[in-house]
């Protein structure tokens, strides 16, 4: 994956994800809001035009950062409760 900031500005971030599908921006933008801010997933063409994802706020990269966090967190929540029921 890369990423690829397309706008930076004090209020707004907009970042393209290169090479991933529209399912992690909507992921991603769901946890924003989950966290208080506001934020769109982005898909101008299925075909040609790479997903995006625009936050909106007082400090959108501290937003996003803590929202990857909280993502972060319930992934491995998620692997620990399949772990175990797949031992039973």
């Amino acid at each position: 994956m890369n990423l690829k900031v397309l706008e930076d500005e004090k209020e707004k971030l907009k970042i393209e994800l290169q090479g991933e599908t529209p399912t992690l921006t909507q992921l991603i933008a769901t946890q924003v809001w989950i966290e208080g801010g506001e934020a769109a997933a982005i898909k101008e063409h299925p075909f040609m035009a790479e997903p995006k994802i625009v936050v909106l706020g007082n400090n959108p990269r501290k937003l996003l950062e803590k929202s990857l966090t909280a993502l972060e967190e319930q992934c491995d929540e998620l692997k620990e409760v399949m772990q175990r029921a797949l031992k039973k």
